[in-house]
């Protein structure tokens, strides 16, 4: 700030200045009043610094802002972010954390209170009431009061989350190409069709690289909506459920890699002794070639048991009444496999899945199940939204 202006702001904050602060969406006024040396040896010692400098502040009622106390260059300083005090964004009234290896929630603005959640890395969720030293906040299902030293809100907020967010784009168009390169000249790799999402791996103005599944390629910008996602505080029953669930996985996983260093398991693809069983499935060599495609579309960068899961989740669906009864008709599902209908299929159909993916397929129809009776599965869940679940490599396997 220049010489000049800094003279003429302190000028003003020497007769009468109001300040407006935004503390998400509450506006604090905050004013030095110019009192005669009568009226100023009326004011009390707790209501000035001990420069004199105090301005009078004053509560912001909704959201019950504790009174603070700026001196004039306070004041300055925070006029230069300019930014920050009108800020009116997609994160107003919100925040956003990125602590290792997570905070604690507490029922109380006190650390001796009980704890009643946690919340990890990238997360978010909206501000309830802050203040200077404790704000209560809530966020997925667990709300209570966390140290305002470590959050970010509004503005600031806003910032973290496009450094730290999950990022992904919504087709906007009826279909869309997705493209080899930044180029519309460039080959087409796959078409999505309106309201699917993809994880974004760079943005741009005019191409967005997005993953789809198959692989990479670009979209054109203008035909996709980009957002952010971010997790939310988990409770501590929820937590415990997360732990229980993980034991479960690990115990599954454990199991399934037993089988597969079972030599006639490998080579004949009969059901290994130990394995978790349902009842086969019986499929012509065309319904078992799609499934194993299908699989390599959902998970050929998975591992081995995802691609179990992958499989199974397919024929559980086969086998419900809910869902159609043949192999074809689960996959081809209007809303279901986005790759079914992208392209993604067609490619894989065309030059064949890899072994593993196969050999999954092949397993899952001879009635080895790793996942028991789920019928869902995706890369990211909210699995406050669910009733039961567990995770495998980079998927979610979920019941609603």
């Amino acid at each position: 700030m220049g010489k000049k202006l800094r003279n003429v702001m302190l000028h003003m904050i020497g007769t009468v200045m109001t300040v407006s602060l935004m503390f998400g969406n509450a506006v604090c006024v905050f004013a030095e009043e110019t009192k005669s040396e009568e009226t100023a040896t009326a004011v009390s010692d707790a209501e000035m610094t001990p420069n004199s400098e105090k301005l009078v502040s004053q509560k912001a009622p909704e959201v019950g802002l504790k009174n603070v106390t700026l001196n004039n260059t306070d004041v300055l300083n925070n006029l230069v972010g300019v930014t920050r005090l009108f800020y009116n964004g997609e994160f107003s009234g919100k925040f956003v954390v990125n602590t290792e290896p997570y905070l604690e929630i507490y029922s109380a603005d006190s650390i001796e209170s009980e704890v009643a959640g946690k919340i990890y890395p990238a997360s978010s969720g909206v501000v309830e009431e802050w203040g200077p030293e404790w704000t209560k906040v809530s966020s997925g299902n667990v709300t209570g009061y966390i140290s305002t030293k470590d959050i970010s809100i509004g503005y600031d907020a806003e910032k973290l989350a496009k450094e730290i967010g999950h990022h992904k784009v919504t087709v906007t168009a009826d279909s869309l190409n997705i493209r080899q390169e930044a180029d519309t000249g460039s080959e087409v790799l796959a078409t999505a069709i309106q309201s699917e999402s993809f994880p974004v791996v760079e943005s741009g103005e005019e191409w967005t690289r997005i993953d789809f599944g198959s692989g990479e390629g670009f979209v054109a910008s203008e035909y996709v909506e980009e957002s952010i996602e971010l997790d939310e505080a988990i409770s501590i029953a929820e937590e415990e459920e997360r732990a229980a669930a993980a034991e479960e996985t690990a115990a599954l996983a454990a199991e399934t890699q037993t089988n597969e260093k079972t030599a006639d398991s490998e080579s004949s693809g009969k059901t290994a002794e130990n394995a978790p069983v349902s009842s086969p499935v019986s499929a012509g060599s065309d319904e078992a070639y799609l499934l194993a495609c299908m699989v390599h579309v959902e998970s050929c960068g998975e591992p081995y048991e995802g691609q179990l899961a992958v499989a199974n989740v397919i024929l559980n669906r086969v086998r419900d009444p809910r869902f159609d009864n043949t192999i074809a008709g689960v996959i081809y599902a209007p809303g279901q496999f986005p790759g079914a209908h992208n392209g993604a299929l067609d490619n894989v159909l065309a030059s064949g899945p890899n072994e593993s993916c196969m050999q999954a397929a092949q397993e899952a129809l001879a009635g080895v199940n790793n996942i028991g009776a789920y019928y869902y599965f995706n890369g990211y869940v909210d699995t406050s939204s669910v009733s039961e679940y567990f995770v495998i490599g980079g998927h979610t396997f979920y019941n609603y």
